[in-house]
């Protein structure tokens, strides 16, 4: 399934940006798990932000997560998705309760449209764990959104946590994400400089039609 979205944003009319397809990973990979912790309260804030629990991505960053899934799943294992596409008005919001650009990119507007963000609001940023075979999270160092030194790449934990943390990577990198420093579950997509920060907000999918 795509999501077509409109890159031009903001009050002063610039001039227009080829629309970003955005697509919906459950659709292109069943087998992928989901907890999205921003559709519900189970999160920092401790509010549903989103108002739908969708993982929309760039096409290409979308296509590289199914070949991870795949290398998962030789092993046994598999993804869990936390987060993926993220709306502009919501990094926003979590910039005002937690202003340190080591967690949250500061978000910033210019003439109305946004100008600084995310790569999460570019559709080109994964929040992800690993699972068994059952679909059961594996140990890790921190749980998710730990804002704190424990949660850096690297930084000491358990033999186990750091194995599977460690594993986790490899199958991401391999694959062309990049880790970020601070967040041993936040991976960053190739060339998303490329495309805009959006600030659509996140939807049900359209019902299916019914059967005849």
């Amino acid at each position: 399934m795509l999501v077509l979205v409109a890159a031009a944003l903001g009050c002063v009319r610039p001039a227009p940006l080829p629309p970003v397809e955005l697509v919906d990973v459950a659709a292109l990979d069943p087998t992928i798990r989901f907890d999205l912790r921003y559709a519900g309260p189970d999160n920092f804030t401790g509010v549903a932000v989103y108002p739908a629990a969708r993982c929309l991505l760039r096409r290409d960053a979308a296509d590289r997560l199914v070949r991870v899934q795949r290398r998962l799943q030789a092993d046994g294992l598999g993804l869990l998705l936390w987060d993926c596409y993220r709306p502009f008005s919501v990094q926003e919001r979590f910039w005002a309760l937690v202003p340190d650009e080591r967690y949250v990119a500061r978000p910033e507007r210019r003439g109305g449209r946004p100008v600084a963000g995310s790569k999460h609001n570019r559709g080109a940023a994964v929040d992800v764990t690993l699972v068994d075979a059952r679909g059961r999270p594996l140990a890790m160092p921190t749980r998710f959104d730990d804002f704190s030194a424990r949660a850096h790449r690297g930084a000491p934990a358990p033999p186990a946590a750091r194995a599977n943390a460690a594993r986790l990577e490899a199958a991401m990198v391999a694959e062309g994400f990049a880790p970020f420093p601070t967040e041993w579950w936040h991976f960053d997509a190739p060339g998303w400089g490329r495309d805009p920060l959006l600030d659509v907000p996140l939807v049900a999918p359209p019902a299916a039609p019914p059967a005849d």
